[in-house]
């Protein structure tokens, strides 16, 4: 089963946050998850939540913020999928493949688990050409969330590298000082 959205109660469950997040992840790469948590608790779990979780919400909350949220989020994200599709993001690049139709990427024979927030940003890098501003990438993959906090970006651009390069080879996303970051080829 497809699931599009997941509300996570950080409150209500016996398992750690980011243990959730970290299963769903792997198992449902592509559905938006927002945390539910107290005022208290959203700063002990600040990290988790900026790294597995779209988005969260603090108890109490009115019901329409939380779907004025979830309504921006998915315009959001249907924005990255139209852009992506009119963009014609090349299914390879180097021994990387990109599935658009199931989200996914794989380096050679092997799939790697990616959040949405690092597919997007790849992407995004595979789907334009020469380098992209870090103001670009939080407009195109946050869509205004953390807008003037570019250093998200800088955080997921050392996630994705995490996942995708390997150790023995030269990165596939270079960073352009000062500016933003392309695919490693398009500068040489």
């Amino acid at each position: 089963t497809k699931y599009d959205l997941i509300l996570f109660n950080y409150d209500l469950s016996d398992m750690s946050g980011e243990v959730f997040a970290q299963e769903i992840g792997q198992i449902r790469p592509a559905s938006v998850l927002i945390v539910l948590d107290s005022r208290e608790k959203i700063a002990e779990h600040e990290k988790s939540i900026e790294r597995f979780a779209v988005s969260y919400m603090v108890k109490p909350f009115v019901i329409s913020d939380l779907v004025d949220k979830i309504t921006a989020i998915f315009r959001g994200r249907d924005y990255i999928d139209q852009h992506c599709s009119q963009m014609k993001i090349p299914t390879s690049y180097r021994n990387l493949r990109i599935d658009v139709e199931h989200h996914t990427v794989y380096r050679g024979k092997d799939m790697i688990s990616l959040t949405r927030r690092e597919y997007d940003l790849l992407a995004t890098l595979m789907g334009s050409h020469g380098v992209v501003t870090r103001e670009q990438l939080l407009e195109s993959v946050w869509k205004y969330e953390n807008k003037g906090e570019t250093n998200i970006v800088d955080v997921y651009i050392r996630y994705l590298r995490g996942k995708i390069d390997l150790p023995a080879q030269k990165s596939y996303i270079k960073t352009v000082r000062g500016i933003g970051y392309a695919m490693q080829d398009e500068l040489e």
